[in-house]
């Protein structure tokens, strides 16, 4: 069977021709762009057909300037019926591959690949797009350890390619707005923040590879969300103080009836396809106080094995006030709670952030360059942030500049993701650096050794 960690990447035939986007060796990345960017879906499961939903949804736009031109998958019967998708939604059928450098060979217009392959294959994968000259958005969490996403930001760099990561909850609208809250001093100097999701019990979340540790435990397909908004509100971390726990080795697929209530699931398929029961290695649940050089606190728990009440709350304390975030994807409007008693839910709320200000692809998609809520449903806020992510990555190919997500602030994501876990098993607290840098890295070391061995 094949297998996207068995690609031999120097089989792979360079991209030519490219014009604007395939400089010399020590050329800029990028140069001015004259026509759409064309890419490859490289992945066409679930998350590549939300993927291709937010292209149609850039397609809609007066923002055209990425075109998709090829689909790949090593099952034929996945890239197929993507490209068939693909054609319903937008008129044109791209053709379809299941072999990377066949892929490369036949389409040799390709100048960028839209990765969302399953976390444990993003390092070959990535490694072969960019062996094969294509600039790279890649879905999160960008590698299964710290060490692939180095490993990746490493290849990108010697190919002098762009490596863009997908992360798309701090695009969201409300996310922006709560940022520039911070920055311009609504609530004055941050003193702490709590970031809280609870839930879950003991169903499988979504597909049972998320429960597996050596191809991607819950806590980190899911935690690297929550570490990129932390990052992304508060800044430089120094040291984190965490445990992690496996609460249930046990998962059951999710009631086929909730499961059509539930918006998302129609890009994965029937529950009932799911195994009736799933062994769990991973962990499931990080408890953790993160220190950041500002001296903010964060209290963060992430725990996708609770019973009974339901918590998903996100809140900033500072030295005049308090905000409270909606969570992602929703919509709801962010809360600014001040002392005087006063707390305000309404428009009234841009008044203490004027620096808020969407960009002009994200002002179309979204209706409004400085939306205080919205009110569209999961699936069209989903496309919308896909749509700005390669919007985006076809921006920087154009212009030579790098994405808002590098693969630095996609490692470090992952490294503050697993940095609980990790100095649970050191029974101390860690820093960042040392997560960075592999020193402190017990737990990722034997996910290493079980791939090694798989």
């Amino acid at each position: 069977m094949k297998n996207w960690n068995t690609i031999p990447v120097f089989i792979l035939k360079s991209v030519q021709g490219c014009g604007h986007v395939s400089p010399a060796a020590g050329e800029p990345i990028g140069r001015f762009m004259m026509q759409r960017v064309k890419y490859a879906a490289v992945g066409c499961s679930g998350m590549g057909r939300r993927h291709l939903h937010g292209y149609a949804k850039l397609l809609g736009s007066n923002h055209r300037n990425i075109e998709l031109a090829a689909v790949c998958d090593l099952d034929a019967g996945l890239a197929n019926a993507l490209a068939d998708e693909a054609g319903a939604l937008t008129g044109t059928r791209p053709p379809a591959f299941t072999d990377l450098g066949e892929m490369a060979a036949a389409v040799p217009e390709l100048e960028a690949a839209d990765i969302t392959t399953d976390a444990g294959s993003h390092l070959p994968v990535s490694r072969a797009c960019l062996a094969a000259g294509l600039h790279i958005l890649c879905e999160k969490p960008l590698g299964l350890t710290v060490s692939e996403c180095r490993a990746i930001m490493d290849a990108g760099r010697a190919a002098n390619r762009i490596v863009s990561v997908a992360e798309n909850f701090r695009r969201d609208p409300m996310n922006r707005l709560v940022k520039a809250l911070l920055d311009d001093g609504a609530i004055g100097k941050p003193r702490l923040m709590r970031e809280e999701s609870i839930g879950g019990t003991d169903l499988i979340v979504t597909t049972p590879w998320r429960h597996f540790k050596h191809t991607g435990t819950v806590v980190v397909d899911s935690g690297v969300h929550n570490a990129d908004i932390i990052r992304f509100y508060l800044g430089e971390i120094v040291s984190i103080y965490g445990e992690s726990r496996l609460h249930e080795p046990v998962r059951r697929p999710q009631p086929q009836a909730d499961a059509a209530a539930t918006q998302r699931d129609s890009w994965w398929g029937a529950r009932s396809q799911l195994p009736v029961a799933t062994q769990a290695t991973g962990e499931d649940a990080i408890y953790a106080q993160i220190r950041f050089a500002s001296g903010v606190i964060c209290q963060w728990v992430l725990d996708r094995a609770g019973h009974g009440l339901a918590r998903d709350e996100r809140v900033i304390y500072g030295a005049k006030g308090s905000i409270t975030a909606p969570g992602d994807r929703n919509g709801r409007p962010v809360v600014l709670h001040l002392d005087d008693g006063k707390s305000i839910t309404d428009e009234h709320i841009l008044d203490f952030a004027p620096s808020y200000r969407l960009t002009p692809v994200a002002a179309t998609l979204f209706g409004d360059a400085r939306p205080w809520r919205y009110d569209f449903s999961f699936n069209d806020v989903d496309q919308k942030l896909l749509a700005l992510q390669l919007h985006e990555l076809a921006d920087c190919i154009g212009h030579g500049t790098q994405p808002e997500v590098t693969a630095a602030e996609g490692m470090a994501d992952v490294a503050l993701a697993y940095a609980p876990v990790e100095s649970g098993r050191l029974g101390r607290a860690v820093t960042l650096d040392e997560i960075l840098n592999g020193s402190a890295s017990p737990y990722q070391d034997e996910i290493i050794e079980l791939r090694r061995s798989a």
